[in-house]
């Protein structure tokens, strides 16, 4: 199996499963499976994983928190719950929409923005983590989008936002970023995940 996945173009995102998959090479060309791959997904992809040889997962959504919080002119992802320490100064943001990514120069300046953090906010767009492995990528992604959620809903409120202290996040943020201490959590959860799927949508898997 290549490392590098995508979706075949054209099929509606939730009937998408495991058969759907690409394998690419380096190169974008498919390694297995039957299809053409969907055109902006491969160029992004395949631009941050040629920039950042230490992760072998990328991870990109329009999940509708973090794609909400893209739409703000201050997109900042605050410290204000203890599952947003785990972000705190590892996420870059993209506030330089350029368009779909089609061209071939968008996936490499979306990789140029992400730098060597974990997540980027892709303003007017969506949102894009990493990892050194699918489980800590997506372990990223779930809690990305739960953070956001709750501080969209306490912003509603109108009231002023209570942020964790820097010294405290700084902190707990070093300690999240080892693998040896994120990657058995990562693991589980997915795998939580997996098992939940198996039961309630088994062809989400085939």
């Amino acid at each position: 199996m290549h490392d590098r996945l995508d979706i075949i173009s054209g099929i509606v995102d939730s009937q998408v499963t495991a058969s759907c998959l690409l394998g690419l090479s380096e190169k974008g060309e498919v390694m297995e499976g039957v299809g053409k791959p969907e055109t902006s997904a491969a160029e992004i992809h395949l631009a941050v994983y040629d920039a950042r040889d230490d992760i072998k997962s990328v991870m990109h959504t329009h999940a509708p928190y973090l794609t909400a919080l893209g739409a703000l002119k201050d997109c900042t992802l605050r410290m204000i719950h203890q599952d947003s320490m785990r972000f705190y100064d590892n996420v870059a943001y993209d506030t330089e929409y350029d368009g779909f990514a089609t061209t071939g120069e968008e996936g490499p300046r979306i990789a140029s923005k992400l730098g060597d953090k974990i997540a980027l906010i892709l303003g007017n767009h969506g949102v894009l983590t990493v990892g050194q492995t699918v489980a800590v990528a997506f372990d990223h992604m779930y809690y990305m989008e739960r953070v956001a959620m709750y501080q969209m809903l306490a912003m509603q409120t109108g009231g002023e936002l209570q942020e964790i202290q820097p010294q405290v996040a700084a902190r707990w943020s070093l300690m999240q970023e080892g693998l040896p201490f994120i990657l058995p959590y990562a693991e589980t959860h997915l795998r939580g995940f997996k098992n939940l799927y198996a039961k309630k949508s088994p062809e989400v898997l085939q």
